[in-house]
């Protein structure tokens, strides 16, 4: 672990357990994977992680972390994306089985200069901790996982320049747009700022007026647009409809106003003001979309 990571201390933490380390690594240029156990109930502290970014996913049990002083836990449905020089505690379940890729930041901060074209945007900010639910995130860990079965059915494929560079730029680019961090939000930032001018008035009216009535005939009338264009303008720069963008709005207020304790206290009052009337569908894609049903967000608010 050391030879690939860098120094740390191990602590075993049951004394009668027996420690049935396995690693399997593979190195590919500026990356290399890796998937291993301890098998017993381990603490691993890092006083300062290397120059590298390292994404850590347990495939089954759990891992209580500590980044720079922030707790949380990792398990199959939450990687970790550790920073470079960063302080790292670990604690892992004896059941926990990890994929762990590590990708040099000279690389990657070099990737990313590259693709914004802007090489003074300073250090790379990931989130420490990730949502595997969501697919985007989720797409990535499959993939990288992908190369590493790659690599291990033929070792010769590390060696082949032109594989190799493609195997990373594509892992590199769908790292940097896939996972939440700052690369994502300047790009998101700069997509905002070049919408054309329908899209961005249509977007603002929608903001400043989500209680009115509107159709997509409205909102080609306020903006001076055909329909089409309107709706063809939202699809190619903001990914949805403009009748889905504004159904998304209002299920941002219905939330606000859940967690509001000034607002009623009904979630049904609240969904039908902003325009959900079929309640099991609206409670659904709540869910969906926030992660816990709305009378749990109405708890949060008392």
């Amino acid at each position: 672990m050391a030879g690939i990571y860098c120094d740390h201390r191990l602590d075993q933490l049951r004394s009668r357990a027996c420690l049935k380390y396995e690693h399997t690594h593979c190195a590919m240029g500026g990356f290399s994977f890796s998937r291993m156990r301890y098998g017993a109930d381990v603490s691993v502290d890092v006083d300062t992680l290397g120059d590298f970014y390292l994404i850590q996913v347990p495939l089954s049990g759990t891992d209580r972390m500590c980044v720079n002083g922030h707790s949380f836990c990792s398990d199959s449905r939450y990687a970790s994306v550790n920073a470079p020089m960063s302080g790292l505690g670990m604690n892992w379940s004896a059941d926990c089985l990890k994929f762990a890729v590590r990708i040099e930041r000279k690389l990657l901060e070099g990737h990313a200069a590259a693709l914004s074209a802007r090489p003074d945007d300073g250090p790379l900010v990931f989130m420490p901790s990730v949502d595997l639910r969501l697919a985007a995130p989720r797409s990535w860990v499959a993939t990288a996982q992908h190369v590493l079965n790659e690599l291990q059915r033929n070792p010769q494929l590390a060696t082949q320049p032109l594989v190799r560079t493609q195997f990373e730029q594509l892992l590199m680019t769908t790292l940097l747009s896939w996972m939440p961090g700052s690369f994502g939000e300047a790009v998101q930032t700069e997509r905002r700022v070049v919408l054309p001018r329908h899209v961005k008035v249509a977007e603002e009216f929608m903001r400043a007026n989500p209680e009115q009535v509107m159709t997509i005939e409205t909102l080609a009338s306020v903006v001076g647009v055909s329909g089409r264009t309107l709706f063809d303008g939202f699809r190619k720069f903001l990914g949805v409809s403009p009748m889905r963008y504004l159904r998304d709005l209002r299920m941002e207020c219905a939330r606000r106003d859940l967690l509001d304790a000034s607002r009623p206290r009904s979630v049904t009052t609240i969904a039908t003001h902003w325009g959900f009337y079929q309640l099991g569908r609206f409670a659904c894609d709540y869910r969906r979309r926030f992660d816990e049903h709305p009378h749990e967000t109405m708890a949060k608010g008392r």
